[in-house]
C-alpha cells in the first residue's frame, strides 16, 4: 500500500516591524527589524534542502525570507498578506479602541476596520490560496513566510477551527507553525507537526 501524497507547509513569521509599537500595521509596507544570524541560523537547520518558497507581498516577510536564505525569492502570493485594516492602518491599538467603543471588541474576529477587512475574511482568502496550493505544489514542502493574522488562518483551516476560536492561538515573531496535507482516499487530511515553535537566543 503507498503512502498518502502530501504536502508539508512550514510556516514562519516575520521579524517584529522596526520600532514596533502596538499598531494596526496591515498592508503599511513597513520593514522588520534585523534577524541575529544565530536565531536565522537556527531556523534555517530545521528548513527542507528542498522545497517551493512562498510568502506575503509585504517587505517584511521578504526580509525574513532573505535572512533565512541568501538569494531567496519566495513567490508572492497577493491572499497571504497581512489583515487589511483599512483607515485603522498606522494608528494604535489603544487609539482605535478609545475612538470606537461601541464596537464588540469581544468577538474581534468579526470586526471589520472601515475600508478594511475582518479577521474572518482573511481566513477565507486564506484558506482557498492554501488549498489552490496544495493541489499545484502535491507532494511538495512549502516554506511560507507570513504574519499573524495568515498564519492563524492557516492553522484554523488546517484544524477546522472557527476565526473566533484560532484567535485563541499564539503566533510569536521568528516562531514556526508546520502543517501536513493529505489526500487520502480522496479525501483531505490535516496534521499539526509544530505549533509556534519560538527561536531565540539562550
Amino acid at each position: 500500500m503507498s503512502a498518502a501524497p502530501r504536502t508539508d507547509w512550514i510556516w514562519i513569521r516575520h521579524a517584529p516591524v522596526q520600532g514596533q509599537e502596538a499598531r494596526y500595521f496591515g498592508h503599511l509596507d513597513v520593514n522588520a527589524e534585523a534577524v541575529h544570524p544565530a536565531v536565522a541560523a537556527s531556523i534555517a537547520r530545521r528548513l527542507p534542502p528542498v522545497a517551493v518558497w512562498v510568502g506575503s507581498p509585504l517587505i517584511r516577510a521578504r526580509m525574513m525570507a532573505l535572512a533565512l536564505r541568501e538569494g531567496a525569492d519566495p513567490i508572492a502570493i497577493p491572499d497571504f498578506i497581512e489583515q487589511d485594516y483599512g483607515l485603522w492602518q498606522g494608528r494604535s491599538h489603544n487609539d482605535v479602541y478609545a475612538a470606537n467603543r461601541t464596537l464588540d471588541w469581544a468577538k474581534p474576529a468579526d470586526i471589520r476596520p472601515p475600508e478594511g477587512e475582518s479577521f474572518a475574511d482573511v481566513c477565507v482568502r486564506v484558506a482557498a490560496a492554501i488549498e489552490r496550493l496544495s493541489e499545484h505544489y502535491a507532494g511538495h514542502s512549502i516554506v511560507a513566510l507570513g504574519h499573524q493574522t495568515t498564519i492563524r488562518a492557516a492553522v484554523a483551516h488546517a484544524l477546522d477551527l472557527t476565526p473566533a476560536a484560532v484567535m485563541r492561538v499564539e503566533v510569536a515573531p521568528l516562531s514556526m507553525t508546520r502543517l501536513t496535507r493529505r489526500l487520502v482516499n480522496g479525501e483531505v487530511q490535516w496534521s499539526v507537526g509544530g505549533l509556534n515553535a519560538e527561536f531565540g537566543l539562550s
